[in-house]
């Protein structure tokens, strides 16, 4: 299923869609915000931002925040639910095609949780350089997702928890991942939460 596609199923879903409905995406999303380390100074990047919920909580703690979801029915909601946080944005976009005004915001931390699974691999290399090349020289780049470090055959029992649908879903192997960082000049650091699941710190060189 291509970006367009899941931006579709994801609209039907925006006005029941809440973003701990797993377990693992919960895990894995307390582990990004909490290496994000927010700051009053910070101008935060949210790829797949959904209905907005993790940038409202942050609001107060940072300078700015900009989400960009491909699906409009999320953008929509997130504007609504975010009116009265006048320092965020929300705009229609994807890791692939971020919107060009985003270049010009002063972006130094970027996060994604549970997004880029979606992508072809080839898709992700792109992706990736995409949004370092936004950072500045020791920005963060911090990615949350599915991602395997080992063979996700031997793990069948953790598919509900972390929600891995193989017909639906694209996770790269930790190695994979962890190369495409380093051609992209971020230094990553792997903190695996579980075979399926891990989250990468990117730093900009």
């Amino acid at each position: 299923m291509n970006t367009e596609g899941h931006a579709e199923r994801f609209s039907r879903a925006a006005d029941r869609y809440y973003t701990d409905r797993l377990p693992g995406r919960s895990q894995c999303i307390q582990k990004v915000l909490e290496l994000l380390n927010p700051q009053l100074d910070d101008v935060i990047l949210d790829i797949g931002c959904g209905p907005g919920i993790q940038l409202i909580q942050l609001a107060e703690s940072i300078r700015a925040g900009i989400g960009v979801d491909p699906a409009e029915a999320m953008i929509q909601r997130a504007r609504s639910d975010a009116v009265n946080c006048q320092n965020l944005s929300f705009v229609k976009g994807s890791a692939e095609k971020l919107p060009e005004e985003i270049c010009q915001t002063g972006v130094n931390k970027i996060y994604s949780n549970y997004v880029i699974h979606h992508l072809p691999n080839t898709h992700k290399r792109e992706a990736i350089r995409g949004l370092a090349n936004l950072l500045p020289t020791g920005g963060l780049f911090i990615l949350g997702d599915m991602m395997f470090s080992d063979d996700p055959e031997k793990h069948k029992d953790l598919f509900d928890y972390v929600g891995y649908v193989p017909e639906n879903d694209s996770p790269a192997y930790v190695s994979e991942l962890k190369e495409m960082f380093s051609e992209s000049n971020l230094i990553p650091k792997i903190h695996v939460l579980n075979p399926l699941v891990a989250v990468i710190l990117g730093q900009k060189i």
